[in-house]
């Protein structure tokens, strides 16, 4: 090995040859030239009376003084009894280790490993909550790195989006929601031995779920507004459509929306959605009404070949949470909710003394008495038929 201190103008008039050679710079710091051209810093040391060598980055990415600096600090180890190669090999397995386990990895695992089991809505829910507002923030930090301060960092830019976002609420909702999926994702990474605690906890009273705001029935006022513009609305005939049928059945928004033409059936004048469409898990017959039939038919001709009866309007899939409120609020009923559809109806047929039963066999409803645990979904069919009839009928009476 020759012995030239070097300088950065003799490194760059160092050529290849056929074999590998050394230029030794000073204190064991050589410059290894290779018959590829690649020039590569090396340094050799004594550890326990063993010789060893070290590589300390390729030339120019690492510049001369870089490289001695380097040395330095390789030396300061050595004096401590630390083997350089062993301590590099640990530094590296580290940070690839911190690599893997991001936040946004270990997200991504939970939901391939605990979310499996879980329904479509589910996992969208998650999956969408990671992407607005989780992942821009904590997604790149390694698990174990995640506080409580970036998970209230979290809560507050979630609902100042959402409350930036009109009717979409004041935010409180979806932070709670967010914080929990961290948590999960969180506990998780605890359970396989890549985090230590759950940043979640320390800021679980931070923000309070708002009181429920429940349904309402409208106003003489509204039924009458609401009908009127309905039939006039100028936007997407499908939201139109999704609307009357909406207040015709007395269905919950979700079950209008998840709506597939394959539970219809045109012949018997029914739609039976299956369990998994369904709140309560279970089996629910929808009645036609003769209004409903003919908002179907029309429906048909525009989705008929879809998969939903009510498709997205500009994408595929199903209507979105927030479209038919966006409706309500177009035509001038900001302060009515689609949910307060079933209130209105709720309390319109009992006021006009139809049975409970039917009533709320129709709202699908929960029945808390065991002894009628054996749910028919079928139960009073014709009575619910007469019942959805007259409603559609005290419907279509609304004028302004």
């Amino acid at each position: 090995m020759s012995k030239i201190k070097l300088s950065d103008a003799k490194i760059k008039t160092l050529k290849a040859q056929e074999k590998v050679y050394r230029i030794l710079d000073a204190d064991r710091l050589y410059i290894e030239v290779r018959p590829t051209g690649a020039k590569v810093w090396r340094l050799k040391f004594t550890l326990n009376g063993k010789e060893g060598s070290i590589s300390l980055g390729e030339y120019p990415a690492v510049s001369l003084a870089e490289a001695r600096a380097l040395k330095d600090e390789v030396k300061a180890k050595i004096a401590k009894g630390i083997n350089p190669v062993q301590d590099k090999r640990e530094q590296k397995k580290k940070d690839r280790e911190k690599n893997e386990n991001t936040f946004e990895n270990i997200a991504h695992e939970y939901i391939k490993e605990r979310l499996a089991s879980k329904t479509d809505r589910y996992r969208e829910q998650f999956i969408v909550a990671m992407q607005k507002d989780v992942f821009k923030i904590i997604g790149h930090k390694d698990v174990k790195e995640v506080t409580s301060a970036d998970i209230l960092q979290i809560i507050k830019n979630t609902m100042k989006r959402v409350r930036s976002q009109k009717n979409y609420g004041t935010g409180e909702v979806t932070a709670i929601q967010n914080r929990k999926f961290i948590g999960a994702v969180m506990r998780y990474a605890i359970a396989t031995l890549r985090a230590d605690n759950d940043p979640t906890y320390a800021v679980r009273d931070v923000v309070v779920r708002p009181d429920v705001n429940h349904a309402r029935p409208l106003t003489k006022s509204e039924k009458e507004h609401l009908i009127s513009r309905l039939r006039e609305y100028g936007g997407s005939e499908t939201v139109r459509n999704a609307g009357l049928f909406l207040l015709y059945t007395m269905l919950r928004t979700i079950e209008v929306r998840r709506l597939e033409w394959s539970w219809v059936d045109f012949e018997d004048e029914t739609i039976v959605f299956p369990k998994s469409a369904m709140k309560k898990g279970r089996e629910h017959v929808v009645p036609m009404s003769k209004q409903v039939l003919q908002i179907l038919k029309s429906q048909y001709l525009t989705s008929g070949k879809k998969k939903h009866v009510f498709p997205a309007v500009y994408k595929d899939g199903m209507l979105s949470a927030t479209t038919l409120n966006r409706m309500l609020d177009f035509i001038g009923l900001g302060d009515v909710t689609a949910h307060d559809f079933r209130a209105t109806a709720s309390t319109s047929l009992y006021e006009r003394g139809y049975e409970e039963d039917h009533i709320e066999l129709q709202l699908a409803h929960s029945d808390e008495n065991k002894t009628k645990a054996s749910y028919n979904h079928a139960k009073y069919i014709n009575e619910r038929r007469k019942m959805l009839q007259d409603w559609a009928d005290i419907v279509d009476g609304w004028k302004e």
